[in-house]
């Protein structure tokens, strides 16, 4: 028997989208769709990362003209087939309704629009709360006493313009970060928080900053307003990194955390990431890029979203970067390598032979020492739990306390391999060196629109004595970056004018 999986149903602009997939027995059976009795064809994307003959991908939009819309979802050789909800659906078996802009979206066997009203609210989440506790999922008691909280306050909360504005919960310091900053100066009538857990190095700081505007992650508080909230805008677009309720009792809450998620993101994309950032598993309102090869290429490798979602407004972070304070100082900063899973699958790897060596080259810390240069390497988050294993030194320092931009304005000369954050260092104009040992990256960095040869902002080199010749060079030439690298930034970034935080504001505002 055929099975149909929805993806998202949601309604934006007066516009429902329905997307999903069809597993089906047949090839060569597709979609149909019945809006108020009228029969029409969806569209079909081939996803990278869900590609099976048995699968038929559907997406489809319908303008809400009418006071109410029953939408129908069959296959085209008439064979019924039940509907299920993937995870991140707005609608679950729990929880089979959502109020947005005025109108109540709902399943009962069909898709409904109707307007909202409250007492059609009533009745729809009585039942589900019966639901909830004739079937007693997993933490269905703290999932009662959030939907019952909802009940009674939403015709209190409706119209109240709710913000929550996060980078990691456990680390600030990214784009959403500087956003923040720009939009809790405008008095806009928004109430606007910053989300971040109280374990986190940044989190007195930040209280100290924004006090009443600080939300420790997971908390109740947190909760409750992540109920309310109108607009979630991140830096992180995973699920796990942003919703309070999804260790819990995710699906029991599906659409009373109906939200419009706005990512800001956490660096330029430079490689096909269509394999993460998919729509059938993300779905934001925005995803900013800062320039026009990548805003290009997010339209081409297999992400499937539309024009509407994709804006060229510039990363936020980006209107704080400078070279006040620019020290002799060499910053190492490799990314992630997300096969390694454990301590045993790091030692063993190349990944943490090469870097290890690298931070203990003697020749490197000789000429650093000499010419009064700190090295200082700086690991990504993922990295952190393991550098107990790492060959320690007495001149090279392992940084974890530091934000990155206070990294970047100060440093002279980056290394790093397959990172985003040379972007960041880059449109400062100083030297980078990317070392590239092998091809170990787990995204696509051959076949993504970034070629780091021809496009890159510093030498590519893969054996550690050459990356050591090549810091040498710089190092005895003031770290001066080379006249063909300044080139190739100016003509890469569309901004340069410190305004990134503006245009996401003004474009998020006013949708």
């Amino acid at each position: 028997m055929a099975e149909m999986e929805i993806d998202f149903i949601t309604l934006r602009d007066g516009i429902i989208n329905i997307s999903g997939y069809l597993k089906r027995d047949d090839v060569n059976t597709k979609i149909v769709f019945f809006v108020n009795g009228q029969q029409f064809s969806p569209d079909s994307y081939d996803y990278p990362t869900r590609r099976d003959e048995s699968i038929f991908n559907f997406d489809f939009n319908v303008p809400v003209k009418d006071n109410e819309l029953k939408i129908d979802i069959l296959p085209d050789n008439s064979e019924s087939c039940p509907i299920r909800f993937r995870k991140f659906c707005n609608l679950s078996e729990y929880s089979n309704y959502y109020v947005k802009d005025g109108k109540i979206v709902f399943y009962d066997g069909s898709f409904n629009v109707v307007d909202y009203s409250y007492s059609k609210l009533l009745s729809l989440e009585s039942k589900g709360l019966l639901n909830l506790i004739k079937e007693r999922p997993a933490f269905f008691a703290q999932a009662l006493v959030f939907r019952m909280m909802y009940l009674l306050l939403y015709p209190f909360m409706k119209n109240k313009e709710i913000w929550i504005v996060m980078d990691r919960k456990t680390m600030a310091d990214d784009n959403a970060e500087h956003f923040f900053k720009y939009a809790i100066g405008q008095n806009d009538g928004i109430r606007k928080f910053f989300a971040i857990h109280n374990s986190s190095r940044d989190f007195n700081r930040l209280t100290e900053l924004f006090n009443k505007h600080i939300l420790d992650c997971d908390s109740i508080k947190h909760r409750f307003y992540y109920m309310f909230t109108k607009k979630l805008i991140s830096s992180q677009g995973s699920e796990f990194d942003l919703n309070p309720f999804l260790n819990k009792n995710y699906p029991l809450m599906a659409g009373i955390t109906n939200l419009d998620f706005y990512f800001l993101q956490h660096g330029v994309i430079k490689d096909n990431m269509s394999s993460w950032l998919r729509k059938y598993d993300r779905n934001p309102k925005l995803i900013v890029s800062s320039t026009q090869k990548e805003y290009e290429s997010l339209f081409d490798e297999g992400y499937f979203y539309s024009d509407k979602v994709i804006q060229l407004l510039g990363l936020p972070r980006y209107d704080n970067l400078d070279n006040s304070g620019l020290k002799k100082q060499i910053v190492i900063m490799p990314t992630w390598r997300n096969y390694i899973t454990n301590d045993e699958e790091l030692v063993n790897s190349e990944y943490f032979r090469r870097f290890d060596s690298l931070i203990n080259n003697e020749r490197l810390i000789e000429h650093a020492k000499s010419n009064g240069y700190e090295i200082i390497f700086k690991p990504h988050p993922e990295l952190t739990p393991y550098l107990d294993l790492f060959s320690k030194n007495d001149y090279v320092k392992i940084d974890l306390n530091r934000r990155y931009q206070d990294i970047f304005n100060e440093s002279s000369l980056m290394v790093t391999d397959y990172s985003s954050i040379f972007f960041d260092f880059s449109y400062l104009k100083k030297p980078l060196i990317y070392y590239q040992y092998a091809n170990d990256y787990h995204y696509d960095s051959e076949n993504g629109y970034f070629q780091y040869r021809e496009m890159g902002f510093g030498e590519v080199v893969s054996e550690e004595e050459q990356l050591v010749e090549k810091i040498i060079y710089y190092i005895d030439n003031g770290c001066e970056m080379e006249d063909i690298y300044k080139k190739r930034v100016d003509e890469f970034f569309k901004f340069h004018d410190h305004n990134n935080s503006k245009r996401c504001y003004d474009w998020i505002i006013s949708h």
